[in-house]
Order: C-alpha cells, then sequence, then structure tokens
C-alpha cells in the first residue's frame, strides 16, 4: 500500500506541472479549458444592475439580490443561479422591491433554501427608511408586498448590517439619524420567520450616546442574539465599541457599550468574525500613530472582557502609508484571518493578508502577506472560508489601465498562495467589472458576484464559480485522484438545521462517516458505503436535534480523524 500511495503522489506531482504548463499556455490561446471565464450573467436587462449581495441557497447555488434601474427607478431585484451557474427563476431576476429609490441590499439564507433580503428605501420621502422581504426557494415573495416595514422613524436610517437569527428570521442593525442632531446613532431590531417585527416599533437602541456612532457590524451570538460594534466619537475622536443583545431584545453588557479600543486619535471601519468560543474578534482600521493608519485586532469574551492586550495587537507591525478597510473571517480554529487595502508603497493600493491565533499572536510574515502588488491599484477585497482553515480573496483590479477587473486568490492556513502571484483572473472582459461580492460553496471553492459594464452602455450582474485549482466553470474540470487522506470542516458552521461534510479519500474503500454528541454518543451514521477515490461531499441534516456541539468522525481504511461542529437552533 505505501509503494502504491507513494506511486500516486508522484503521479500527483506530475499531474499539477502538467496544469500549470495548461494554465500558462491560456494565457496565450484564449477559450481553452483553463481560460478565465467571462462569468455567468445573472442580470442584463436595460438600465443599470448595481451593488449584488449574495447568500447560499442551500444547494450549492446561490441567490443574489441587487438594485435595479430597468425601470427608470431604483428597484430591488433578485435571482436564484444554479450550481452549475444557470439562473432557476425569471429571466432578469424577479422584483422584490417595485417602489421608487430603494438601495443597498443585505441578504442572508434563511436556513430553507430562501432568503432573507433588506435595503434602505426613500419611497417619497427626503430620508431613508428600512425595509424587509422573505424569498422563498421557488423565488416566492412570502412577506408584504414591498416589504416589511423594519424601521420608518423620522429621519434617516441606513448603512444596514444583517445575519440569521437561526430561527428562520433576522437581526438587523443600522445607523440611525433619529435623534436629529446631526450625529448616527445605533439601533438593532428582530424580525421572526414569519415577517412579524419582535423588538418594538423602529427597533431597539443599541448605542444613543452623544456625537456619532457609524458602521456598525454584526455576528450571531450563537443564541438567537448578536454580537454588534462600531465606530464610535463620544470621546471626540472614533473609539471602537461593542455590545452584545440577547434573543428577546435585551442589551447584556454596560448601556452604550462596552470600550473595545479608545487609544488616542481615530479607529474606524470595525469588522466581525465569531471565536468558535462563545465570542468574538473584531477588527478595524487605526491612526493611533498619527501618521497613518494601520490594522488593529482585539478579541471579546461573551461577557464583553477583552482577551488580548489592552487596546488590541498590531496586524501589519506599523508599515508605512495607510491600511484600510479590513475584513475578517474565521479561521476555524478559533482565530482569523484579516485582508485590507494597503497603500505602503505610498503610490497605489495592493491587498495583503495576516492570521491571528486564538492567543492575539499574528502568525505570518509580521507586516502580512502580500496578496496582490500588480501595477496599478487594487482595493475593495472581499474574503470568505475555504473549508480548510485558510481563505479565498476577492478584489476589484485596476492593472490594466483604464478598467477595474475582478481577480481572487486563495492563501492557505500556513500562508502559502495557492494560486500564482497576484491572483487568478476572474473577469477581465471590457470596461469595467467592480463591487465584487464572495461567498463558500460549501465544497471548497466559491462563488464570486461582481456589477459589470461590459456592454458599455449599462452595468449588469455577473457571477462565477471556481474550484481549489482556480480553475474556473467547475463542471468543466479535469478529475484529480487525491493523493492523501483528509476530512475538512464542515460548511457552514455554526449550521441550522443542515451542514456540508466534504472528505478525500485516495483509493477506492468503504467510507463511514459517524456523529458523536459532545458526551461521546453515537447520533447517526450519514455514510457508510464503498466509494472510489475522490472528492465528496455529504449533507447531514440535523432537523431533529438539540442545538449543542457535534463530532462527526472519518473512518475509510486504516484513516481515521475527527472534527466539531456547531448546530445552533
Amino acid at each position: 500500500m505505501s509503494n502504491y500511495l507513494d506511486m500516486k503522489k508522484k503521479l500527483y506531482r506530475v499531474t499539477n506541472r502538467i496544469a500549470v504548463f495548461i494554465l500558462v499556455v491560456t494565457v496565450l490561446i484564449p477559450l481553452t479549458l483553463y481560460a478565465q471565464s467571462p462569468g455567468n450573467p445573472v442580470s442584463i436587462s436595460p438600465g443599470n444592475q448595481q451593488r449584488p449581495v449574495v447568500a447560499a441557497d442551500g444547494s450549492g447555488g446561490t441567490i443574489i439580490a441587487w438594485q435595479d434601474r430597468r425601470n427608470g427607478k431604483s428597484e430591488i431585484f433578485v435571482q436564484r443561479m444554479s450550481a452549475d451557474g444557470n439562473p432557476m427563476w425569471q429571466s432578469n431576476g424577479l422584483p422584490v422591491c417595485v417602489q421608487d429609490s430603494n438601495f443597498l441590499p443585505a441578504i442572508i439564507s434563511d436556513g430553507t433554501g430562501g432568503v432573507i433580503i433588506s435595503w434602505s428605501s426613500y419611497r417619497g420621502s427626503s430620508t431613508a427608511d428600512i425595509y424587509i422581504q422573505k424569498v422563498s426557494s421557488s423565488g416566492a415573495m412570502l412577506w408584504t408586498t414591498n416589504g416589511v416595514s423594519v424601521c420608518t422613524v423620522v429621519f434617516e436610517q441606513n448603512n444596514i448590517s444583517m445575519i440569521s437569527d437561526g430561527l428562520g428570521g433576522a437581526i438587523l442593525t443600522w445607523q440611525d439619524y433619529r435623534s436629529n442632531n446631526g450625529s448616527a446613532d445605533v439601533y438593532a431590531q428582530r424580525v421572526n420567520l414569519l415577517g412579524t417585527i419582535l423588538w418594538g416599533s423602529n427597533g431597539t437602541a443599541i448605542c444613543n450616546e452623544a456625537s456619532s456612532q457609524i458602521g456598525p457590524k454584526m455576528v450571531s451570538d450563537g443564541s438567537a442574539g448578536a454580537f454588534i460594534t462600531w465606530a464610535d466619537n463620544r470621546a471626540g475622536d472614533y473609539d471602537i465599541y461593542t455590545q452584545r443583545i440577547a434573543a428577546g431584545g435585551a442589551v447584556q453588557w454596560t448601556t452604550n457599550g462596552v470600550a473595545t479600543c479608545t487609544m488616542g486619535t481615530d479607529q474606524l471601519q470595525p469588522d466581525v468574525c465569531r471565536d468558535g468560543a462563545d465570542g468574538i474578534i473584531i477588527t478595524w482600521s487605526d491612526f493611533r500613530s498619527t501618521t497613518d493608519f494601520n490594522i488593529y485586532a482585539q478579541r471579546v469574551g461573551p461577557s464583553g472582557a477583552i482577551v488580548w492586550v489592552v487596546d488590541g495587537v498590531v496586524i501589519n507591525n506599523n508599515v508605512a502609508y495607510a491600511q484600510v478597510d479590513p475584513k475578517i473571517v474565521s479561521d476555524e480554529l478559533s482565530g482569523a484571518i484579516i485582508t485590507w487595502t494597503d497603500y505602503r508603497t505610498g503610490i497605489t493600493s495592493d491587498i495583503y493578508a495576516q492570521r491571528i491565533s486564538p492567543l492575539g499572536a499574528v502568525q505570518w510574515t509580521a507586516t502580512g502577506v502580500i496578496i496582490c502588488t500588480a501595477v496599478g491599484d487594487q482595493t475593495v477585497s472581499q474574503l470568505t472560508i475555504d473549508g480548510n482553515n485558510g481563505a479565498y480573496i476577492t478584489w476589484e483590479d485596476h492593472r490594466n489601465a483604464g478598467n477595474s477587473d475582478i481577480y481572487a486568490q486563495r492563501i492557505a492556513s500556513n500562508s502559502a498562495l495557492n494560486w500564482s502571484a497576484d491572483g487568478f483572473e476572474i473577469c477581465t472582459m471590457a470596461n469595467n467589472q467592480g463591487n465584487p461580492a464572495i461567498l463558500s460553496n460549501g465544497s471548497l471553492g466559491a462563488i464570486v458576484v461582481w456589477e459589470d459594464f461590459r456592454s458599455g452602455s449599462s452595468f449588469d450582474i455577473y457571477e462565477v464559480g471556481f474550484n481549489t485549482t482556480g480553475i474556473i466553470a467547475v463542471e468543466n474540470e479535469v478529475s484529480q485522484i487525491p493523493y492523501e487522506y483528509n476530512l475538512f470542516q464542515n460548511y457552514p458552521n455554526p449550521f441550522n438545521p443542515s451542514t456540508t461534510i466534504s472528505f478525500q479519500i485516495p483509493e477506492t474503500g468503504n467510507v463511514k462517516i459517524s456523529i458523536f454528541d459532545i458526551l461521546g454518543r453515537l447520533t447517526d451514521i450519514p455514510l457508510n458505503e464503498v466509494k472510489k477515490a475522490g472528492n465528496y461531499n455529504v449533507v447531514w441534516n440535523a432537523l431533529n436535534l438539540p442545538s449543542g456541539v457535534y463530532i462527526y468522525k472519518i473512518e475509510a481504511g486504516s484513516f481515521t480523524d475527527v472534527r466539531k461542529m456547531i448546530l445552533i437552533k
């Protein structure tokens, strides 16, 4: 067996060299199997379609929402795309809201194959309010026509962040100007699976301190509540504050929030992810040096206590010039991966990334790992998990003078870049492609959605999927037999009620997947059969089980491995 696997490893390396050669050749020979994809059209109707947001449909596909001007006014539309990139609903999408002046949608999965969409809407008013709609897996609008009103109090409400409550509903937070003093506050609201408002008319105050609170971001607390973080000007410059709100709408920590970072000068642009241990990790752009912005991070426990050094850990070792717009995802090992836009050359912006451990130690090069330093500006980076403790990162790229394109890169947990330096071409069609959004496909790959001006007359919406090797259009991929056994982290995690368990085996044999509760009691055996060498996904449904930590185990030949997953209802 040892000799057999050694031979397969050699064959695998040779195959990879051949694949690299093919990828190089495709630069010179377009439209071959491995050429960059023009993308799959989501909506190409007249008028501008912009600001796409994306959620998983639970079947390997996506549901995408955007703001749409096909009818001469700004409406909200939605489309479902299959796992192989084909539209599943009406051509060019379904209307979610046909009232005028609707902007900046947010979207989440509803846990049953549909989505919940929220947006800001003027509806003939001079100030924006917030509305929400639920769309079924078949494209039916399930709540009030043109959306349920979340907040219609006087003056502006905007800058929405939204998460699932884990029970088929949603929790929203936003900037709110109802105080009419020119400054924003932070409010939140929960909507249940029937579209019923749960936390009182027009939301509950998360922070209404004097001066402005801006840019709220939110993540689930795992108990139908949420952690919310924001930039706060109460002390005369912007600091980072955080609050936890319970499922019933009661704030859990100090009134108006707990200080996460209060260093002198400004801390802005916070983003947040869960830490895998009932707390969170927050990142932000920080001007404490007084000469330029740098990236910092802090871990906060479930009771609001600071876990790492006071005022945060520097992520990029204070390199010169500005580092801004950080984005964060969990590394699924209680740490996090952060990406940002970086001006350290003093000339153009690039994309960098860093990983931080559960103890607050940076794991990669002290100043961050280069994701892309191609000529021209690289901006608007977004990231998602890769299912194996690394991340996929996508961005808007201006290396081709006069145009912006979409590129992506995969970075492994050890900081190795899986694709060519400066990224993989997602779309380099004529004119501009911008505002990318990225989502894990649950099978170790990802899907990118963007707004696209290739027509030269208006923006349309396109998407494309890719696999672990960066090859566009997964359905055309040349199959590769793995050279080793692997059990990967389930996705999504936490989940409700179903999740995908992925594994690979290098030879034919019986594969058994077993599920145990935290006490070690056998709960289910979703797979126990002979499988050929290859890569596989098993979808496990825990509809009838209680919330908690579960263990899944693989037994294949002499190989065994276990991982944890969290069910939240």
